[in-house]
């Protein structure tokens, strides 16, 4: 068994799918039961809720308060609490690997988990026993910039660090509807084109992805949930296995395609 650890890509839509497991949570579950099987030391999330202006920030509490950073939904979300444990020491080793490729990470010693990370991971492992980092998104960050950033983190796989980023295979949130039964037209030849770039490992191409890929712009537009992607797969070998986990379309914009690089049973 190989010990590099897989990089997760995981849509995490919107704050509902906290209750609303959809297609998406029971498949989150049942990666988390593969993923248990393999000596994890700690998660580092990278989420698309987590941008700092002109610097990059990893949490280094001991104990990582669940944000609830939405507004406007029921109130049983907001009464939702993931018990996350920090990691302080990896914190501080993950700063000390990253400033080895010139980029400078401050620690944020109270700042706790954003809905983009809390949710995904309450169904990949709901009981809360790993720990857990989150790593900024310094802004503003371009698509050569993501990659990058994702080639600097690679070598975290191997140092018993599972990399999960979280955004969004689609968000418009303009084009919200609630016929979940017809997903709009642009969805699928977007999700299309980034799973046969996926498939070939053509970081040239998604980096040109705005121009390249139909409806980009009209999928996102902006970057901020798609970055998270891009990071995961210049976190990946050319050669490595990528599975995808489909979550179907939630809200006729959301699709909620997740992906896994590498190995991860």
């Amino acid at each position: 068994m190989s010990q590099k650890l897989p990089v997760l890509f995981i849509t995490h839509s919107s704050p509902m799918l906290a209750i609303e497991p959809g297609k998406t949570g029971p498949l989150l579950m049942d990666l988390g039961k593969q993923l248990k099987k393999r000596p994890i030391n700690a998660i580092l999330v990278i989420s698309a809720h987590f941008i700092t202006q002109g610097k990059t920030m990893l949490t280094a509490a001991k104990n990582l308060p669940t944000i609830h950073d939405f507004s406007g939904f029921p109130s049983e979300l907001y009464q939702l609490e993931y018990n996350a444990k920090g990691a302080p020491d990896i914190a501080m080793q993950i700063q000390r690997e990253l400033s080895y490729n010139n980029i400078h990470v401050e620690l944020d010693p109270k700042r706790g988990l954003d809905h983009g990370a809390w949710i995904p991971l309450q169904y990949l492992f709901p009981d809360a026993d790993v720990p857990v980092i989150q790593l900024s998104m310094a802004w503003p960050m371009d698509v050569t910039q993501a990659i990058n950033f994702g080639k600097c983190l690679k070598i975290l796989r191997n140092r018993g660090i599972l990399i999960i980023t979280s955004g969004s295979m689609t968000h418009n949130l303009y084009d919200v509807g609630y016929d979940d039964e017809k997903p709009l037209h642009y969805i699928k030849p977007f999700i299309d084109w980034v799973k046969n770039t996926l498939k070939n490992h053509d970081i040239d191409a998604m980096k040109n992805y705005r121009e390249l890929a139909p409806y980009a712009k009209k999928a996102h537009p902006t970057e901020e949930h798609f970055l998270p992607l891009i990071i995961a797969l210049a976190s990946s070998d050319k050669d490595e296995l990528i599975t995808e986990l489909d979550g179907g379309v939630t809200y006729q914009a959301l699709a909620m395609d997740n992906y896994i690089f590498g190995q991860y049973s």
